[in-house]
């Protein structure tokens, strides 16, 4: 019963679909073989016709289920049998002959609500709006101090798109009722569909509180907020108190429109709790499908601190070397953790944390783990670590070590991605080109790599390896002069390499260094791809140095000068940032 639980959850969440799983759920409940023998064993005589029909039902004998269901109407089974006719009369396109059982059954109960929700339905799929309407107004005399006929009316026009007529249903129930606790869900929708961003925002703020399966409704009903309301919508779901519901649909809504690192700050100060767990865990698996691995690597470390389990450590170290951050896997997930389960260390831990160490440049650590672990290795482990470790030997740079340990491992070892690397650094184009486009690893390096070598049509590049080698060594300067030096002599991706060179040098704060490189490539090569890129990442240079007015005039020229960019929505957004903090008379011109 949890389990389905959880699946109502679930299915709750996707406001488009929620009624057809819900009912496919309540069949799958009451019919699951062992639960559905006890239940008949259990269940009074008179309501044997109702499991005979759900038989029917689900064997798509619709006609023979009628007779059954309609039998067991004044059974205690009589909810669920009026669920059901109302299902296969739909499926047999029979619909209205619901209306006169349905007025049978409210006048001899007319507080059961789920009668008079059927009821609605039923009007409305029939297209009898006036006996709808009719309908609603008798359930509220009936029911004057309940939310339910304001609810369902309401939802069902908004299924219809009807949302100015929604809004009126809900003015109603305010107005009669006095209050809206129990229809924030539909306020929201409401809001939603007339554009009211704000109105909406607090809306599902209040609904969340009370109902958290609505989060992802709430993120994609939120969707279409314009950016210049989103800051609105950002402080109604960011303030006190903390919930997580709020925060967790947040996040979703960042994500959305494409600002997934303002997601996780919405997730990431939750009070450390199995909910906050929860919620970090799930963006977690949203970041790694998206290759996010910074994100999915501090996500995954704040559901560690909650709780330490052996799964959640291996996904945190995984996105952190996928990040680049091989320090913080071999913390995140230590051998020791396996406490002393040697065959759990070599099947989980030891391949992280050779790749770690392989990564640092620290290859002879990784051996030695290795030769320890050897006999817990299963069959081809240990030729896939050593080739990870000829990757590590050669990150430092050390060739004769590197190619010892691809020979150890015969011919796997060819045409693996770090003999790759080795032909890279070597200027061999010819060879990287083919085993880096099949490796297994994942890094900003190895794009950067890929993209040079489908560039770049000859067999041979000497200048260029040598810059990748400086590189792999962790000698930025070097190898930003390195690649700078490369550019002069390769003509064909001359701008890829001096925007390489112009990152490397931002990174390191050699920023009159980047900019010059900026500007070439912007005065010099600008038909090249890479003109917008170096001039958005001159204009965000400029905007985190403070100067705001410098920032503008870069971010205006990219737009004026590449309007068929893909960078020119990403320069707008930050034009909108920069403009917001700098007074119009102060901005240069265009």
């Amino acid at each position: 019963m949890l389990g389905i639980r959880r699946e109502l959850k679930v299915a709750m969440r996707d406001t488009r679909h929620w009624r057809v799983r819900l009912v496919l759920l309540v069949i799958a409940a009451l019919s699951i073989g062992p639960t559905q023998r006890v239940l008949r064993a259990q269940a009074p005589a008179d309501t044997m016709a109702f499991y005979k029909a759900l038989d029917l039902e689900a064997a798509g004998k619709y006609r023979d289920a009628v007779p059954l269901f309609r039998s067991a109407l004044r059974t205690s089974a009589g909810v669920n049998a009026l669920l059901g006719l109302e299902r296969v009369y739909a499926e047999l396109g029979w619909s209205d002959s619901l209306v006169a059982p349905l007025d049978t059954l409210i006048a001899a109960n007319p507080q059961e609500e789920t009668y008079r929700t059927v009821q609605l339905r039923t009007l409305q799929s029939v297209g009898r709006d006036a006996d709808l309407r009719k309908a609603f107004d008798k359930w509220v005399h009936d029911a004057p101090t309940s939310a339910a006929p304001y609810r369902e009316y309401a939802r069902l026009l908004l299924q219809k798109n009807r949302s100015s007529a929604a809004d009126s249903v809900l003015a109603r129930a305010k107005q009669t009722l006095g209050t809206m606790k129990d229809l924030q869900f539909e306020l929201a929708q409401s809001r939603a569909a007339q554009g009211q961003w704000v109105e909406s925002a607090q809306a599902w703020r209040l609904a969340l509180a009370t109902a958290d399966y609505l989060e992802q409704a709430a993120a994609y009903a939120l969707a279409p907020t314009p950016s210049s309301t989103r800051d609105q919508i950002r402080e109604i779901f960011l303030a006190l108190p903390i919930e997580v519901p709020a925060r967790r649909a947040l996040a979703d809504l960042e994500m959305s429109w494409g600002s997934p690192i303002d997601g996780w700050n919405a997730l990431k100060g939750l009070p450390p709790d199995s909910a906050a767990a929860e919620a970090w865990s799930e963006f977690a698996k949203r970041a790694e499908a998206e290759e996010r691995w910074g994100l999915a690597r501090d996500a995954l470390e704040s559901s560690l601190r909650w709780r330490r389990t052996p799964e959640i450590a291996v996904r945190a170290a995984t996105a952190a070397i996928n990040a680049g951050d091989p320090a913080a896997a071999l913390r995140l997930a230590p051998l020791t953790d396996a406490r002393g389960d040697s065959a759990l260390a070599a099947r989980s831990y030891l391949p992280l944390t050779v790749r770690g160490l392989a990564a640092l440049g620290r290859p002879a650590e990784a051996e030695r783990l290795v030769t320890a672990y050897d006999r817990f290795l299963a069959p081809g482990a240990r030729n896939s670590l050593t080739r990870t470790i000829a990757w590590g030997w050669v990150r430092t740079g050390d060739m004769a070590r590197a190619r010892a340990a691809l020979n150890a491992t015969g011919a796997e070892g060819d045409s693996s991605d770090a003999a790759g690397w080795l032909a890279l650094y070597e200027g061999n184009l010819k060879s990287a080109r083919t085993l880096l486009r099949g490796g297994t690893e994942s890094s900003p390096e190895l794009a950067l790599a890929l993209g040079l070598a489908a560039r770049l049509k000859t067999d041979t590049a000497v200048a260029v390896g040598k810059a990748f080698l400086a590189l792999a060594r962790n000698d930025s300067m070097n190898a930003a002069a390195e690649f700078e030096r490369a550019a002069a002599v390769t003509p064909p991706v001359r701008s890829l390499l001096l925007v390489t060179a112009a990152r490397i040098y931002a990174a390191r704060g050699a920023d009159s260094s980047a900019i010059g490189l900026w500007r070439r490539i912007v005065e010099q090569e600008k038909d090249s791809p890479e003109a917008p890129q170096a001039e958005l990442e001159w204009a965000r240079l400029l905007r985190r140095k403070g100067d705001n007015g410098a920032a503008a005039a870069r971010l205006e020229h990219l737009i004026l000068t590449f309007p068929e960019s893909s960078l020119v929505p990403q320069a707008r957004r930050e034009l909108d940032l920069v403009r917001s903090a700098v007074p119009s008379a102060g901005r240069p011109g265009r």
